[in-house]
């Protein structure tokens, strides 16, 4: 299989642990894979055989010039993983201890911001052959169920990537566009282990 008939996968929020077993994964599937992250080394993920793509998806303009390169160097994506987010922690008892602006890019790295990820991929899912599988999946955890007050920006973020997944699947779901929240589940709580696994997403 030629390289430019390969399907693309895009991982966004490629760090340490849960974007490089996802890249792993679509590789072995057979996928041409971009990453992108904020602190990314290109010429690393280059070494891996990945497409690196520094960017900032706290900043729109970031985003935006992200998937321009994309698609200038592969082509449109089939699969788009979000897998970033923010968070500066608070305590328990003082929930409203960070600025507005650390709160807000919290917020927006971690889930506003998927709305013109979201936007862009399904936009580029229509040009994609008929037959050729599609899917957005936004990785988190329990945050959008559940109260973690020390949490409170990412959890913001989070419960907006939810909704805005949930919505997109229910509207494209039958054009063959699929949208999925994806975490861990493990044990009887149902939530994901601490540190979370790589493998296990």
């Amino acid at each position: 299989m030629s390289n430019i008939s390969k399907p693309v996968a895009f991982i966004i929020g490629y760090g340490s642990n849960v974007g490089p077993a996802i890249a792993r994964k679509f590789k072995a599937e057979g996928f041409n894979v971009a990453v992108s992250a904020r602190k990314l080394d290109e010429n690393a993920a280059k070494e891996d055989g990945y497409l690196g793509i520094q960017a900032d998806f706290g900043d729109i303009a970031s985003v935006r010039s992200a998937f321009d390169r994309l698609e200038s160097e592969l082509g449109p994506a089939a699969a788009v993983i979000y897998n970033a987010y923010s968070s500066n922690n608070t305590s328990p008892s003082d929930p409203l201890a960070n600025s507005y602006e650390t709160f807000l890019n919290n917020v927006n790295v971690s889930g506003v911001n998927v709305y013109e990820v979201a936007r862009r991929t399904k936009a580029r899912f229509d040009k994609l052959p008929g037959e050729t599988p599609r899917a957005f999946i936004g990785t988190g955890n329990l945050t959008p169920w559940v109260h973690f007050p020390t949490l409170l920006g990412m959890s913001v973020g989070k419960r907006a990537m939810a909704n805005i997944i949930e919505s997109s699947a229910a509207a494209y779901g039958s054009q063959g566009h699929r949208f999925y929240f994806a975490h861990e589940v493990k044990g009887s709580t149902g939530g994901p282990s601490v540190p979370p696994t790589g493998q296990a997403h």
